[in-house]
């Protein structure tokens, strides 16, 4: 069996920001201040990495990114070089969501819900693993803000503000 991966649609603002979107989401339903802009740089590239996505088999929101990390170890393997590549891909994803007003990043550099909503519809044409890549990022959300500061998240990660 052959698996294609679309790395286009990837790195496509709109996907970008329909993955930020759910990941701002996730992070208010468990912290309603929102995430600050760097942890969406940090979040954006390993929930759309199709190599970290066994990853998250197996776990829901509870499971938290601690037990996550400890799970799964590899995932801090060269995660500074998956950052630094991926910084255009979601500095564009911010960007339309920010000019599309789907997202607002607000006081103290903050992501915060924006006043128009996505559609639901694009995500049903998405493959499979486009969607889970954006179910990903939902997750990611909410653990990051169960995990608590921005330093602290980085810290978890292995990487340094």
């Amino acid at each position: 069996m052959i698996v294609a991966h679309d790395i286009y649609s990837e790195t496509n603002p709109a996907y970008g920001t329909y993955a930020l979107t759910m990941f701002v989401q996730g992070f208010i339903a468990a912290n309603r201040a929102g995430p600050e802009l760097p942890v969406a740089y940090l979040a954006l590239p390993v929930a759309i990495s199709g190599d970290l996505a066994a990853s998250f088999d197996g776990t829901n929101r509870n499971t938290g990114l601690l037990e996550w990390l400890d799970r799964s170890p590899q995932i801090q393997l060269g995660l500074a070089d998956r950052v630094n590549r991926s910084m255009e891909i979601v500095t564009a994803a911010v960007r339309l969501a920010c000019f599309t007003q789907t997202l607002a990043l607000v006081d103290g550099a903050r992501l915060q819900a924006g006043t128009q909503k996505l559609k639901k519809s694009p995500i049903a044409a998405l493959s499979d693993d486009a969607a889970y890549g954006i179910k990903r990022a939902e997750r990611l959300g909410f653990w990051f803000a169960t995990a608590g500061s921005t330093r602290s998240v980085f810290d978890a990660m292995g990487l340094t503000l």
